[in-house]
């Protein structure tokens, strides 16, 4: 088998959120839709009435233990190689009971598209940010979840750290 550099890239990042967010790097975000455009088509097409906002409440409300950690992504430059870009935040929240990885990313999209959409009260939560869109990916970890939130631009990716880091602090702050 010959193995070029870019198979031994892709080898090296696979199993990792790296690779997961590479199209974001890439600049394969969202279409030119707007945030209230994309917002809109996700609340449509994936919130349906049994999407409620109260089933968030352990995670928004801090119920569960939390740690944040900041999210990068690999970028290919063109003559120095590769290099790390914020991407946004990694959250690790404990078990929730009964709750699985794909429940919760669905009911954070919808979180975010209803927070963008202004449905729900504004909150300082890093699961959306005013006037932009963000990517929600959750999986599931040892104990709980780790949730990937990444934003679209660097001051996006700044803002969702911040958010996610003033969440979490308030989140020590409460036990």
């Amino acid at each position: 088998m010959i193995t070029t550099h870019s198979n031994k890239r892709a080898l090296a990042a696979r199993g990792t959120y790296l690779l997961a967010l590479s199209a974001l790097a890439a600049g394969c975000g969202p279409a030119a839709k707007s945030p209230a455009d994309q917002a809109a088509f996700t609340e449509r097409t994936r919130c349906g009435p049994e999407v409620a906002e109260s089933a968030l409440a352990p995670v928004l409300e801090q119920k569960t233990g939390l740690l944040v950690a900041p999210l990068y992504s690999t970028i290919e430059a063109d003559k120095s190689g590769a290099q790390s870009q914020l991407r946004g935040a990694l959250l690790t929240i404990g078990a929730l009971p009964g709750v699985t990885a794909e429940w919760l990313d669905r009911q954070l999209e919808c979180h975010s598209a209803r927070a963008e959409l202004g449905r729900i009260p504004a909150s300082e939560d890093p699961f959306w940010l005013p006037g932009a869109t963000v990517d929600i990916d959750v999986r599931p970890a040892r104990d709980g979840f780790v949730i990937a939130v990444a934003g679209y631009s660097p001051s996006d990716a700044r803002l969702i750290l911040d958010r996610a880091r003033a969440f979490a602090k308030a989140n020590a702050a409460q036990r």
